[in-house]
């Protein structure tokens, strides 16, 4: 039986791995199937009616690794890795497969099938309808799952087969390869939705592996690519959905239930900067996880009752503002924070773009890839501030640490780290990078600053707290950050037994590519001296002293002064000759 998670995202079927195999040898052997080719026919031809004898190979070698794998239990996660690596081959043309047949199927029914006429007020029975009721039955599953099951076999089909290639030679998991379907959807029926096709593919097939792209990551590559095919198009769609924005609620198990609502991006950047405040407001004490924490915050927002810590102590420390007074607290706390520099949304984007001379895709922190339209219409609001990244002089030139401490990177480097990686650069991790701490990537040096560890673009990245605290207090997690041969910033994660896991596939310098500078290759060693120093200001850090907290475990507050809530107005110094990015900041 399938394992259905959630009706909307798809579903993975267990792998019979023998009778796979035994199949994928049977159709190699098989004589082509007559389909009719009389210059009529819309599917496919007798070539593409049977696994080809490369794609029947490819089975049976992946399915010998897999079969290997399977016959002995370890538990040692180099081998455990290996492993998963080896099902998920397998799952992947697995998923190809079962695409490639009922996209098959639906193309034999619209070929000899006909759609049934249906009484008034009768739901069509046409030709999806049909094919669909045939995969439901014979897998346990409803129709609309059904249906949902075939629209992507259909994409894979007509839209998508070159993405379908990738996931068939496993550059792409099924989930993933929903997530492009469902990010290509609006593309059918244009012109140049192959050229977008071919365009996704590549990057798949360049920087392959599954691991490297998490799904914001992934989701952005594709937008990316959809917004410069046709930024007019695209300005349509998001008229219409502002249009169609809406609320809701639906009930859950457990007496439990989930309130939504959709709105423009940047408003839900600043709802959800406000609940997490307010959130963030209780007492150490408080016995709530974050999520419980933030459900209940934004309980009292839209309800305005009152939010408390649930300490249970008579001298709480805790200090929130009763309800009458919150949106006040809010707004205030708003604007002081712009007094001192800060932002609620963080927008990078082109100058040219901003100036109205191109339509270049723009990124906005806690959200994704945007529009060029859409940016425009950010240039509109009264809360908005656009600051240059990048000085317009070639004459300028900023620091990129501190005056007073080489250790702590100047608010321009800052800036500039935090707009180049996006998201936390750890792999399959999607944490907004102005959520993130800023850390060296190979260890600072204390004693001597000049050996290693340097406060550079190179050798800082984002990490969220959790991997910034798995990097820095567990034993023997390591990472690396270094130039390839062409000049491309990448990066790697090392496990304590040795295990390389590939960095993000993308980071923002595939957005904003006039930002990467093009020396030669480059290469930091790991180091694997983890000890505990303590730093000049006399805060101690542990491991790798690459942490940019005093205090990693701190929970942030209104008015702490941590990275993720530095003053992040600077600008950052770059190649005058190139395209200017600035920023644009709401609060």
């Amino acid at each position: 039986m399938p394992t259905i998670t959630d009706p909307d995202a798809g579903f993975d079927l267990p792998i019979d791995l023998a009778g796979a195999v035994a199949a994928a040898q049977r159709e190699a052997a098989m004589e082509p199937i007559a389909i009719r080719d009389d210059g009529e026919d819309p599917g496919f031809d007798g070539e593409d009616a049977h696994l080809t004898d490369s794609d029947a190979s490819l089975w049976q070698d992946r399915a010998v690794a897999l079969d290997a794998a399977m016959a002995v239990t370890v538990g040692e996660p180099g081998w455990t890795v290996e492993v998963l690596a080896d099902a998920a081959k397998a799952n992947a043309m697995i998923a190809w497969t079962e695409y490639r047949e009922i996209g098959a199927m639906h193309t034999y029914l619209a070929t000899f099938g006909k759609p049934e006429p249906s009484a008034r007020g009768v739901r069509m029975l046409d030709i999806e309808m049909q094919c669909a009721a045939r995969i439901a039955m014979s897998q346990g599953l409803s129709q609309r799952q059904a249906e949902k099951w075939l629209s992507e076999a259909i994409a894979m089909r007509d839209r998508l087969p070159q993405v379908g290639r990738q996931l068939r030679d496993s550059a792409i998991t099924p989930r993933q390869f929903r997530l492009i379907v469902s990010r290509t959807e609006l593309i059918d029926d244009q012109d140049w939705a192959p050229q977008v096709d071919v365009a996704i593919a590549a990057v798949l097939a360049r920087r392959s592996g599954a691991g490297a792209w998490s799904t914001k990551r992934l989701s952005d590559m594709v937008d990316r690519i959809i917004f410069r095919h046709d930024p007019d198009s695209v300005r349509r769609r998001r008229e219409k959905a502002k249009e169609n924005r809406t609320a809701w609620i639906l009930s859950g198990s457990d007496g439990m239930a989930t309130v939504g609502a959709t709105m423009t991006a940047e408003n839900a950047v600043i709802a959800y900067s406000a609940m997490v405040t307010l959130a963030n407001l209780v007492c150490p004490a408080d016995t709530r996880s974050p999520d419980a924490r933030s459900s209940d915050a934004l309980f009292a927002l839209l309800s305005g009752t009152a939010f408390e810590c649930d300490c249970g102590q008579p001298d709480c420390p805790a200090t929130i503002p009763e309800p009458d007074a919150l949106a006040a607290w809010l707004r205030a706390r708003e604007d002081a924070a712009v007094v001192k520099g800060r932002v609620l949304v963080h927008v990078i984007a082109d100058q040219a773009t901003v100036d109205g001379r191109n339509d270049e895709p723009a990124f906005m922190d806690g959200h994704g890839v945007i529009s060029a339209a859409h940016l425009r219409d950010l240039l509109t609001r009264g809360d908005s501030t656009v600051r240059p990244l990048n000085p317009e002089s070639a004459d300028v030139s900023l620091p990129t640490h501190r005056p007073s401490d080489a250790y702590r990177p100047s608010t321009a480097l800052d800036t500039f780290v935090r707009s180049r990686d996006g998201y936390c650069t750890m792999p399959g991790c999607d944490q907004p990078a102005w959520r993130c701490d800023v850390d060296h990537v190979t260890e600072y040096d204390h004693d001597n600053p000049s050996t290693g560890g340097q406060t550079t673009p190179d050798g800082l990245a984002a990490k969220c707290r959790m991997h910034h605290n798995l990097k820095t207090f567990a034993d023997d997690w390591l990472d690396d950050q270094y130039r390839d041969r062409d000049g491309r910033l990448v990066s790697e994660v090392v496990s304590p037994e040795g295990i390389r896991f590939s960095g993000p596939a993308e980071t923002n310098q595939d957005l904003f590519p006039h930002w990467q500078p093009s020396p030669g290759a480059t290469r930091h060693h790991l180091h694997k001296n983890r000890h505990r120093k303590v730093h000049p200001s006399g805060a101690a850090t542990a491991s790798a002293p690459n942490t940019l907290d005093d205090d990693p475990n701190a929970k942030p507050t209104a008015g702490d002064d941590s990275p993720r809530n530095r003053p992040t107005t600077a600008i950052h110094p770059s190649d005058p000759g190139r395209a200017q990015p600035c920023a644009l900041a709401l609060s």
